[in-house]
């Protein structure tokens, strides 16, 4: 029964055990990073106070050969329409990775054109992109890929608003629709570069919501009768002896040792 719970309790959502993030790639070293909230992405950056300029590289990985990786920052709120983006693709004449700006005006959020290419209207010095493994690697399901901005930020502000995605086709130089999972649909996040510290997202909520109820029914739904059932019924059947009641406590004993971890709300 505990290899049980430890199975149940594995295969809850990555974001609540996701790994390190990393401050460092092949080609640079950062000052800060952060675990973003969802797709197992990530970012590292180092920002200059003195000339207001942001260095930031997002770890992200493709659901498809065909598909795109993306993130952009948002001048104005904690939302996609409005974002001004970095988009990742291979390209569909050499297969090489291109890197586009793009810019998600509300016609984008309601598919009635095309996503093309333009340049942005925020003061972008520099970006690039690059696969793990070099030219070399090729990109497929779970490709992971490493997108660079340098950007000046406005005087004196600090906060941003981070969007990402990840698609599954594109066609031409379109990026088309990402899937509209609540996860995918979840990917903002707002933080301030200068402190490091982050706004509390609505997806971290709903996390905490979906590990507690799973432990709820793990304690009080599946443990806590099993050990009341076995009392009831094994305890009469004399060839058992006392294993009855050791079964009876183990129970007992897990469902009431997961009990403080319900107190999650």
């Amino acid at each position: 029964m505990l290899f049980l719970f430890l199975s149940l309790l594995c295969s809850l959502p990555h974001i609540a055990f996701s790994s390190h993030c990393t401050v460092e790639t092949a080609t640079k070293t950062f000052q800060k990073c952060m675990n973003l909230p969802t797709q197992q992405a990530s970012i590292a950056w180092t920002f200059h106070p003195h000339n207001s300029t942001l260095e930031l590289v997002f770890f992200g990985s493709f659901i498809s050969p065909s598909g795109w990786v993306g993130w952009g920052i948002n001048p104005t709120s904690p939302e996609m329409t409005g974002t001004r983006a970095l988009i990742a693709f291979p390209d569909p004449n050499s297969g090489q990775i291109v890197l586009l700006p793009y810019i998600l005006d509300p016609t984008v959020k309601l598919q009635k054109a095309p996503l093309l290419s333009r340049p942005l209207d925020i003061h972008l010095l520099s970006s690039t992109a690059a696969m793990y493994g070099g030219k070399m690697a090729t990109v497929h399901n779970g490709a992971t890929i490493q997108i660079y901005g340098t950007m000046k930020l406005q005087t004196n502000k600090t906060k941003i608003h981070l969007v990402w995605n990840r698609g599954l086709y594109v066609q031409g130089y379109s990026p088309t629709i990402h899937p509209t999972t609540s996860t995918d649909l979840s990917s903002i996040a707002t933080f301030d570069v200068l402190s490091g510290s982050s706004a509390p997202q609505h997806t971290d909520l709903t996390m905490l919501r979906v590990i507690h109820g799973t432990l709820n029914a793990i304690s009080w739904g599946l443990l806590l009768p099993i050990g009341a059932i076995t009392a009831r019924y094994l305890r009469h059947i004399q060839a058992l002896g006392p294993a009855w009641f050791y079964a009876h406590a183990g129970h007992s004993h897990c469902s009431i040792s997961i009990s403080p971890f319900i107190s999650v709300k």
